[in-house]
């Protein structure tokens, strides 16, 4: 029987941590950062945008562009991180718009490892949903309108990472 049928009789809090721990388990035994980067970069599009949206669509009252929902300050995140010099509008096109997550979530995982932890799923979904610093909030989380705007990102994400992981 799949994981993911045997979860179904679980309650949706059960569910979440155990999914958490599988995740953060699996990233710590695999230890492989390329690869959880891919996976997040895959599953992003997939939770951002309906299935089959066009490429030109934009979200957020207009400020996310793109498959991958891309706003302005990531645009100047990734052309500070890799001295380009990418448009906000050329993150419409989803090659583009993978190149700018993957290099953005890179650096971040990079930065993470340097503070001693291992980079998980969480760490990533939770910079691409809450930027930069956000995946702090993993190991310290705060009770706030924010955090919980971050669990259900990551929650939402949940059964595309099994998915992936099959």
């Amino acid at each position: 029987m799949k994981m993911y049928k045997v979860l179904f009789y679980f309650p949706k809090s059960v569910k979440v941590c155990l999914l958490s721990f599988l995740f953060t388990s699996v990233a710590l035994w695999s230890n492989d950062k390329e690869k959880i980067i891919n996976e997040v970069s895959t599953i992003i599009p997939k939770i951002e945008v309906p299935f089959g949206s066009h490429p030109t669509i934009r979200g957020d009252g207009g400020r996310a562009y793109g498959i991958y929902q891309i706003h302005q300050v990531m645009v100047s995140d990734y052309n500070r991180i890799s001295g380009q010099n990418v448009s906000h509008a050329d993150v419409f096109d989803p090659k583009v718009a993978e190149k700018v997550c993957k290099a953005v979530l890179k650096h971040y995982a990079r930065h993470i490892e340097s503070q001693g932890y291992t980079v998980t799923y969480k760490h990533l979904l939770f910079i691409w949903n809450g930027g930069g610093g956000a995946w702090r909030r993993v190991h310290n989380p705060i009770n706030d309108p924010k955090q919980r705007n971050l669990m259900r990102y990551y929650e939402r994400a949940l059964p595309h990472l099994i998915s992936v992981n099959d």
